[in-house]
């Protein structure tokens, strides 16, 4: 697929989508510079490193992320024992991306929050939190380390010192930390 072009009257910004095949325990090289990523589906999870660190970090449908920087490359790896088809859209500047497919019936109703509480969690000795369900969470990294959200420690994905993630899953969510360190949490509910 070319690049599209978008002129927004202050900088060029470009976006382009790639599906990629890889077979069980295969690595795929993505190698076109990017600000700006997202996985638009996948037939599984999967685990991404970006050039600038080589940190891999669990990736999925749905998630995307933007850099401050240009990154070169980044490695895509299926460490399952089946093959791994994704369709990924990277870019330079930044895409909202509202497409969405969806079977079956869908009923809707307003999101009414009816109350709002913070709360400080600190991280014991496991380095383990898990951060009760609500309509809606903010999470602020109150610490000085990176913390991470899901995966099984330092695959998750990752929440920089003095960071701030926001999501509406309705779930606990796990969090893996240092000892110490806290983190504030905003729910809705």
């Amino acid at each position: 697929m070319d690049w599209q072009p978008i002129n927004n009257g202050r900088q060029q910004s470009s976006y382009r989508e790639f599906t990629i095949e890889l077979p069980a325990n295969g690595v795929y090289t993505l190698n076109n510079p990017f600000n700006y990523f997202r996985c638009l589906s996948a037939n599984q999870k999967f685990k991404v490193a970006w050039s600038t660190n080589q940190m891999d970090t669990v990736f999925e449908t749905g998630l995307g992320i933007k850099f401050d920087t240009i990154i070169p490359y980044a490695q895509i790896f299926n460490d399952s024992e089946t093959p791994l088809v994704l369709s990924v859209g990277v870019g330079i500047g930044y895409f909202d991306d509202s497409r969405l497919t969806v079977t079956g019936t869908v009923q809707t109703t307003s999101a009414q929050y009816t109350s709002f509480s913070v709360k400080t969690f600190t991280f014991d000795d496991t380095g383990i939190l898990e951060i009760p369900a609500a309509q809606k969470v903010i999470i602020q990294n109150t610490g000085d380390d990176i913390v991470y959200i899901g995966g099984t420690g330092t695959d998750g994905l990752q929440l920089q010192a003095q960071g701030t993630f926001e999501y509406s899953l309705g779930v606990p969510l796990v969090l893996y930390g240092t000892e110490a360190k806290t983190v504030a949490v905003g729910s809705f509910a």
